[in-house]
């Protein structure tokens, strides 16, 4: 099998260099691997087995490096990390809390207007002041499918920190400035395009609303940085949407699945997006 699956490769690109058709078998073959969300991990060769190892192994990896912060999902206040898609920006608190008040290395970004996040969400002025005077940035009203918006925004915090005496002009905590380096972890915690939860409308718009994510989020990413996608699995959601196989899509490569235990993220509160109603 293995010696079938080079040859199939070996057929491909000659193809692709010749310009001729690619067989009818091969593209069910790769079609079914993105749907999966194995592209790009692995040939159709490898063995069940291998599979189970490698998903196994690189679980193994990620618990290490939480038990070696001491910190869930092995965050650490050295990592640049950007924060996609807060509402009531607790998970941001969280994490600033958990690096003992540091959150000079914080990027927080919210599809939510400001006013509309004061309102709808209780304590979110107090919470965008504790994370400003931690040196975190928080911006707001960031909408993920709208192209370059995310990017923009990152790299004017970025390049903040280039002012003098490392300045932002809005006031908030600025980046380490110099030649953009990108992040070590993207985090989307508990996407929702706010649509309801009836399919197929639901899923078509989510996938389409991660996609622009991941299109956005792989160009921001450093060398062997993370991105991190948490997922409301208890009402069948996560699976419809096929979450990996959307992230293969647009270029990511799968690594490994996790448990979100929201009680280690000290004083995190998940909100749905419509309505604004506290789940935990």
């Amino acid at each position: 099998m293995a010696k079938k699956g080079r040859v199939a490769r070996i057929l491909t690109t000659l193809h692709r260099v010749a310009g001729t058709p690619v067989s009818e078998a091969l593209k069910r073959r790769q079609r079914s691997a993105i749907q999966r969300g194995d592209a790009g991990t692995h040939s159709g060769t490898v063995s069940q087995w291998r599979k189970r190892k490698d998903r196994q192994r690189r679980r193994e990896q990620f618990e290490g490096a939480a038990k070696e912060t001491g910190l869930p999902h092995g965050y650490h206040s050295g990592m640049r990390i950007l924060l996609v898609g807060e509402g009531n920006l607790s998970f941001a608190l969280a994490l600033t809390t958990l690096f003992d008040g540091d959150g000079s290395n914080l990027l927080v970004t919210s599809f939510d207007r400001q006013r509309i996040a004061r309102a709808a969400y209780p304590y979110c002025e107090d919470v965008e002041e504790s994370l400003t005077a931690a040196g975190a940035a928080v911006v707001f009203d960031v909408d993920v499918e709208e192209p370059d918006v995310l990017r923009g925004v990152a790299k004017r915090w970025w390049a903040a920190g280039d002012d003098d005496g490392g300045d932002n002009p809005t006031g908030q905590g600025a980046g380490p400035g110099g030649h953009f380096k990108g992040f070590d972890r993207i985090v989307f915690n508990f996407p929702d395009a706010g649509v309801g939860v009836a399919p197929p409308l639901s899923v078509r718009a989510n996938q389409d609303m991660l996609g622009a994510f991941f299109d956005s989020a792989k160009g921001l990413l450093k060398r062997n940085g993370e991105v991190h996608v948490a997922t409301q699995g208890f009402d069948g959601r996560a699976s419809a949407w096929n979450v990996t196989g959307v992230a293969a899509r647009h270029g990511l490569v799968y690594r490994a699945s996790l448990d979100f235990e929201p009680g280690a993220f000290p004083g995190y509160e998940h909100y749905r997006t419509l309505p604004h109603e506290s789940l935990w």
